[in-house]
């Protein structure tokens, strides 16, 4: 595949290249993969691992070790673009196989709980770091008319990654197999592997070397062989020439002028935003304590809605890559966020119910149904749509620290959730999913009075739009 960049392969009526697709897939499968798994990991090993192993751990260690990939992530999201912006996208990838490399060693072959602890920290460090650069490369190395099924691709693979985490924790395979879980928790090592191996192959983003290395020739060189087709290399150079033109002599946005110029606080505002609504909308809830979630609904199999939960996220995932360039981003979003109301009132009633009434047997496929319904909600929308729009909303000279910001805050709220649940949980029960109905009805009136309509557009008119609607008082789409 490497020795032949420029071989086109048609889909969808869309012309790709052999190191297009290469790129996406390296960026994909090394870091949205490798986030995906972690994210899965605890939600099927948790109570094994807490009761029959050596690292027998208590019931706060063990929800340290939940809360552990989202700590380590904050940092690390926060860290993504300004790294990304000093060294490049691609080193930057590169790189960060070191610290989840560290982690996985010490979460396979550690034999305290601490130490497990620790291993999940650093691993999140790296899952921050692969979730603002992953999403940030491949929309910059994509034409404009196949950025959304790009952009879904990101949250596809970590939909999957989640999927096989589940699946190699299914079952008797962790009680039948006392040394199991060290060859579980080894297994990002083969994802990492590939990235190692065939990163030396993919091009830097042309953006990045355009506009932070002022290397116009190898931003060319990239983009021709991206494309396959020097022509359209150049148009895409000439567009990069006429937006720095435009800017005079200011290459990059600097941190003041992030918050301080209207458009970019107003696209900001958007990103964070959105990025609260995928995490708040409690998502890592339902992931991380599906098992529990459905027996207190009086479900006996729960494992196995688990790994149901996590098939049809991956499957839904997949199929919203051609709705997201013909339905667009905001209208998905919009319907994303309905159903996941829909389906979370669904969720509370089973339980309510059932803590009344155990011997109410309905209650069990609603509490599954309706669980499915909100995986399918979350992942034709707020699942994949942050990610895609941030790296539409902001240009170049401000995407790196843009991003930084936005992942970092996907991961404060994910890191929230993941402290609050049980607490919540135990509390309201069994009117938690009360609360994260309220939650999601928020983020619904947002998206619609503040996400403007991004599909098929490049990010110039982007930005000139969101320029525009920063000007009204209050700076809605309408």
């Amino acid at each position: 595949m490497a020795g032949d960049d420029t071989t086109p392969l048609v889909r969808y009526g869309r012309t790709w290249t052999c190191s297009l697709v290469l790129s996406i897939s390296v960026a994909i499968i090394g870091c949205s993969f490798q986030f995906g798994f972690q994210t899965g990991a605890m939600g099927m090993t948790q109570s094994y691992l807490k009761n029959a192993t050596r690292l027998n751990a208590s019931d706060e260690m063990a929800a340290l070790w939940v809360s552990g990939l989202p700590i380590g992530g904050l940092v690390g999201g926060l860290s993504a673009g300004v790294i990304a912006d000093t060294v490049g996208r691609k080193k930057c990838m590169l790189l960060n196989n070191i610290p989840l490399l560290i982690g996985t060693a010490l979460m396979a072959y550690g034999v305290k709980s601490w130490i497990f602890l620790v291993g999940r920290i650093i691993a999140g460090f790296a899952c921050g770091v692969a979730t603002g650069v992953a999403p940030m490369y491949i929309s910059e190395i994509s034409p404009v008319s196949v950025k959304g099924a790009v952009g879904v691709s990101h949250q596809f693979m970590i939909t999957f990654g989640i999927l096989v985490a589940f699946g190699l924790g299914y079952g008797n395979l962790l009680t039948s197999f006392p040394d199991y879980w060290h060859v579980y928790f080894s297994f990002p090592l083969l994802p990492a592997a590939y990235q190692l191996v065939l990163l030396m192959f993919c091009p830097e983003s042309p953006n990045w070397l355009y506009y932070n290395r002022e290397r116009e020739d190898l931003a060319r060189a990239a983009l021709t062989k991206l494309r396959g087709n020097a022509e359209k290399a150049d148009e895409e150079i000439d567009e990069m020439i006429k937006e720095r033109t435009a800017k005079g002599d200011s290459v990059m946005v600097s941190w003041g002028e992030l918050f301080s110029s209207p458009n970019l606080r107003l696209a900001l505002f958007i990103g964070l935003g959105l990025q609260c609504a995928q995490q708040l909308s409690g998502i890592n809830a339902i992931l991380n304590y599906a098992p529990e979630i459905f027996k207190g609904a009086g479900f006996d199999n729960a494992d196995l809605a688990t790994v149901i939960t996590g098939a049809i996220n991956v499957v839904m995932t997949f199929i919203s890559v051609p709705l997201m360039d013909k339905l667009g981003r905001r209208t998905l979003m919009l319907l994303g966020l309905g159903g996941m109301v829909a389906s979370y009132v669904g969720v509370a009633v089973a339980q309510h119910i059932h803590a009344a009434s155990p011997d109410q047997k309905w209650t069990s496929p609603l509490s599954v149904a309706t669980t499915l319904i909100f995986i399918v909600s979350f992942a034709i929308g707020p699942g994949s749509i942050p990610w895609l729009i941030v790296a539409e909303i902001f240009t170049s000279d401000s995407r790196g620290k843009a991003s930084s910001l936005c992942v970092g805050a996907n991961w404060i709220c994910n890191l929230t959730v993941c402290i609050t649940y049980k607490y919540l949980d135990n509390a309201l029960k069994p009117n938690t999913f009360f609360l994260y109905t309220g939650v999601c009805l928020f983020f619904l009136a947002f998206t619609l009075l503040f996400v403007p309509e991004t599909r098929k557009k490049p990010v110039e008119q982007i930005c000139r739009e969101i320029k525009d609607q920063s000007l009204k008082c209050p700076p809605t789409v309408f």
